[in-house]
């Protein structure tokens, strides 16, 4: 049998279009588990999730276990798949990890960024502004969550977005969940001005400032535990 050869134009193979069953098994569970319709502690059961997804349970038990790696999925012994229930000092560690790399995603921003890409920055600031005080809170996360999209490819490092993906993903439930978005909204706007102005030190320093907001929002979520700045 032959193989059919790439096109000549984009070298992309046919089969190359289609996504695999197993990202779309991991892509409806984390979405699940970001959305908290999958709550921490929760058994994932491939005979359920195979039912949901129409699709069979060797793609499903794949998908698992991927996202075992990026540590939305925790393997019990006798209990199996359960969704990952964070403790205090987990969060600690996610949050150094992301202290360091959400800085440097900051300044390679600011002295990175085009025209362009500041321009849908300062959209999803007006955007997720205008749905606040409209009361809309999903449209607010979406333009919160695209900010932080838009800022992944400002700093034009694909090696620094693959690191950063499933952070991000992992904690973006615990901040969906937080009642007041004010100060998330208030600190991205300051982040744009700094990067629309290329100012890397003032990037730096409000990236490590946005950051512990969110440790703060998401260990009160999590745990209810307020912490002082």
């Amino acid at each position: 049998m032959s193989i059919a050869a790439p096109n000549s134009t984009t070298g992309v193979r046919p089969g190359d279009r289609q996504r695999s069953l197993v990202d779309v098994s991991k892509d409806y569970i984390r979405a699940k588990i970001t959305a908290g319709d999958f709550p921490p502690g929760l058994r994932l059961k491939e005979r359920e999730l195979s039912a949901e997804l129409g699709i069979s349970r060797i793609p499903i038990r794949e998908a698992i276990r991927d996202l075992t790696t990026e540590g939305f999925v925790t393997l019990l012994p006798r209990r199996g798949a359960v969704v990952t229930e964070l403790q205090p000092a987990d969060l600690d560690d996610i949050f150094e990890v992301r202290m360091a790399l959400e800085v440097t995603e900051c300044s390679l921003a600011a002295s990175r960024a085009s025209d362009a890409e500041i321009s849908r920055m300062r959209a999803c600031v007006v955007a997720a502004n205008e749905a606040m005080v409209v009361g809309d809170r999903d449209a607010v996360n979406a333009a919160n969550a695209e900010f932080h999209d838009v800022l992944v490819e400002m700093g034009h490092n694909p090696v620094l977005a693959q690191v950063l993906e499933p952070l991000r993903n992992r904690l973006q439930w615990l901040l969906r969940q937080n009642e007041d978005v004010t100060a998330i909204c208030r600190e991205h706007d300051e982040i744009a001005q700094a990067i629309a102005g290329r100012d890397v030190e003032r990037a730096r320093a409000l990236a490590q400032i946005h950051v512990e907001t969110s440790r703060r929002v998401a260990c009160d979520v999590l745990f209810g535990q307020s912490e002082t700045p």
